[in-house]
């Protein structure tokens, strides 16, 4: 109105002025009048435009906002500062005052309250009742709220705040899925490790995308270096070890699922017996992720049943030889059409003596073992010099064992005591000085000394024999292990005298070594615990 007016105003001005006349003043004020409202329309679209930008600033700022909070893939425990720090920068560009508050953990809303579960952590406040509490949730549970307080929103400021806390609880629960799920690898990781077998997978595509710790252990390389090479490269390194059979052959044999069964030598020259079982990978709904090799080691299994077929071996031979000789000896004796002289007769008595002795030594030998084995084997422990100790074990060699040996004992008479079973001790030591002079092509010669320290007593048993070589003394306490490196046993030996020594040390809570060579001899050293003196007592009293 005040623009017409001053339109007026003009017009009038102008007519007056310029003298025009009643035709052309109208002309003029209507030119005028549609020039004013062009303004007009003008100025409104301006506002609006003005009044679109902004809207369209603020969706902007929520929509980014949004994309902040369910974007990321969060490390553990961060969600809440994410929530945190989206809720502070929309209330910093509103003027929104909304607080943020989580529960100390997830709750269900079906689950009720326990009369002996603290309500604190429990308590959900009743949202219906509250416009300005807005719940953070994720299908069953609640994860807290965001508290506007008194502050008056607009229908778009609730619908940004109703969107946020929904994201909040979708993230909320992700971040607890993917706890969860990390948790679950963990502990399948740990299982995995710790199982005695070797695990290899593959996938579709035939890459290597698991092996665990075992297998490393098995093939003496690092887990890594088997992970992400392809399933040709697994079976190259079977052909390495398994130096028989070419790649070709050892992925023919392995492309069919089943067990097999291989016999490797690793790096260390040391042989195992592999048992391979190939199988799919799949999914509960059968689908084929790819393939999976478990690596069991059996060489145990096939040491044992290769030591039952020794065992049988050894029975037949070293049984049936001296019960031959007896019956022979007692068939000569019973025979009653001729009459032998007495010298006769008591040397084959004497052979029958030696015969049975030799029998008896042989079961002992397995009794012991057994014993030992099961852990069941008695010691009667009791302080006893080590001199004492070797003179019996000399003394308990046979005669003609003994004929051109020459045995120095270098044991001191001053040594400390020792707390064990003598008989066992002699045992150990007797086994020892036998096999010094069976495994010897030459004049035997052993010396025997001895020396302590804080904790043991210490006797080596050194010989000139045939000696060991490098490959078989990791081996030479193991049973029926031949000490003679492709010789054949010795005069009645039953290849168990070194491991019932090496399990007499062990109960005693001693040890037994060797230092070898060979065609150098050997030097077997024992040590045996010493006897700790009470207070006030001295060597000699006791």
């Amino acid at each position: 109105m005040a623009l017409r007016m001053t339109g007026q105003r003009l017009q009038w001005r102008h007519l007056s002025l310029l003298g025009v006349g009643a035709v052309g003043a109208g002309l003029l004020y209507r030119g005028l009048r549609r020039m004013m409202d062009h303004m007009q329309i003008n100025y409104a679209l301006e506002q609006r435009e003005a009044e679109r930008a902004s809207s369209l600033f603020r969706h902007n700022t929520e929509l980014a906002i949004l994309n902040r909070l369910i974007t990321p893939i969060l490390p553990p425990n961060e969600a809440a500062q994410v929530i945190e720090g989206c809720l502070k920068e929309f209330c910093e560009e509103t003027d929104v005052k909304a607080k943020l508050v989580l529960f100390t953990r997830p709750i269900r809303r079906i689950a009720k309250c326990g009369a002996n579960v603290p309500p604190e952590q429990y308590w959900i406040p009743d949202f219906n009742r509250s416009s300005a509490l807005l719940p953070i949730r994720s299908s069953e549970l609640d994860f807290g709220y965001l508290d506007l307080g008194e502050a008056i929103l607009d229908e778009t400021d609730r619908q940004f705040m109703q969107t946020l806390a929904l994201s909040a609880g979708i993230i909320l629960q992700n971040e607890i899925l993917l706890r969860t799920n990390e948790e679950k690898h963990a502990v399948l990781k740990a299982v995995l490790d710790s199982i005695y077998d070797g695990i290899t997978w593959t996938d579709t595509s035939g890459s290597i995308i698991y092996a665990n710790k075992r297998m490393g252990q098995l093939f003496e390389i690092l887990p890594d270096n088997l992970r992400g090479q392809t399933q040709k490269d697994l079976f190259k390194l079977l052909t390495q070890v398994h130096q028989k059979d070419s790649v070709d052959t050892v992925g023919d044999i392995m492309a069919k699922n089943g067990a097999y069964q291989l016999k490797i030598r690793v790096a260390s020259g040391r042989e195992r017996i592999l048992a391979v079982s190939v199988f799919p990978v799949t999914t509960g709904e059968g689908i084929i992720l790819g393939r999976g090799y478990l690596f069991r080691d059996i060489t145990k299994l096939w040491e044992i049943d290769k030591l039952k077929g020794d065992l049988i071996s050894l029975v037949s031979h070293e049984f049936k030889t001296p019960i031959t000789s007896i019956t022979g000896s007692v068939e000569t004796l019973l025979r009653q059409d001729a009459q032998w002289d007495e010298e006769f007769k008591q040397e084959l008595l004497q052979g029958i003596h030696e015969d049975i002795g030799r029998i008896r030594e042989l079961v002992n030998d397995w009794l012991d073992l057994s014993k030992l084995t099961a852990g069941t084997i008695g010691l009667n422990k009791e302080p006893v010099r080590p001199q004492v100790v070797v003179e019996n074990a000399v003394h308990q060699l046979p005669k003609h064992f003994k004929h051109g040996v020459t045995i120095d004992n270098k044991v001191p008479g001053k040594l400390p005591m020792i707390y064990g079973d003598r008989l066992r001790l002699e045992q150990v030591l007797a086994n020892l000085l036998t096999n010094a002079i069976r495994y010897n092509d030459r004049t035997p010669h052993i010396d025997i000394s001895a020396y302590s320290d804080e904790q043991f007593v210490h006797i080596a048993v050194a010989d000139n024999g045939i000696g060991i070589s490098r490959q078989d003394l990791a081996h030479i306490f193991e049973r029926m292990q031949g000490t003679d490196a492709g010789l054949p046993r010795r005069d009645g030996g039953t290849g168990l005298g070194l491991a019932i020594c090496k399990g007499i040390m062990q109960a005693h809570g001693g040890d037994i070594r060797v230092q070898s060579a060979k065609e150098t001899g050997s030097i077997f050293t024992i040590s045996i615990p010493k006897f700790n003196y009470s207070t006030g007592d001295t060597h000699e009293k006791v």
